[in-house]
């Protein structure tokens, strides 16, 4: 637990160095290179399944700005990062926000508890609220967005599609997501 929790840290402190509109990666996205998707390119497109069992994709959260998060369930600072949304989610739907949180393809190996118990058990009153979709990523869109296998990694994408900030734990980086979400509205 101690080693994860460092994990998450460190992998914090990584991202949360960036300032608004840099990204993690570096060089443009699908070059191969491993690299998580770039800041000022179109977000790539995926899928994933919502927990009421329907298709969705990258390319249909166009039109509204989404904030693009990956989780996995058994992982402590993505467990505080959805208590944090919750309090937090009226705010971003305020400025226009919507959440889409997905957990990555297989729990990226690790078992947890499935993400509608996650979702359920942490969200509260906002499981249900429209501004926020939960659901389980393909393998194809978790390797696209986490080529790492970060535990916690959201990207916010503006209306038109393209990424706009990259970071991660929103737990810790809520001052951020809050301040950069409102440069969207």
């Amino acid at each position: 637990m101690v080693v994860l929790a460092l994990l998450v840290l460190v992998l914090g402190l990584h991202f949360a160095s960036g300032s608004a509109g840099t990204s993690g990666g570096s060089g443009k996205p699908g070059s191969g290179s491993g690299t998580v998707p770039a800041v000022g390119y179109p977000a790539p497109n995926g899928a994933f399944t919502t927990l009421a069992g329907q298709k969705e994709t990258v390319a249909q959260q166009r039109g509204k700005a989404t904030l693009l998060w990956f989780v996995s369930t058994w992982c402590s600072s993505c467990q505080a990062g959805t208590q944090t949304m919750a309090r937090n989610l009226p705010t971003l739907s305020s400025d226009g926000i919507r959440v889409v949180e997905v957990e990555l393809y297989n729990d990226l190996g690790q078992s947890g508890p499935s993400m509608g118990q996650f979702a359920k058990s942490l969200a509260g009153s906002n499981f249900s609220n429209p501004d926020w979709t939960f659901g389980i990523s393909s393998q194809a869109l978790t390797r696209t967005y986490d080529p790492g296998s970060y535990l916690d990694i959201y990207y916010l994408l503006n209306a038109r599609g393209q990424v706009y900030y990259v970071n991660s734990t929103p737990s810790s980086t809520m001052p951020q997501i809050l301040r950069v979400a409102r440069h969207l509205a």
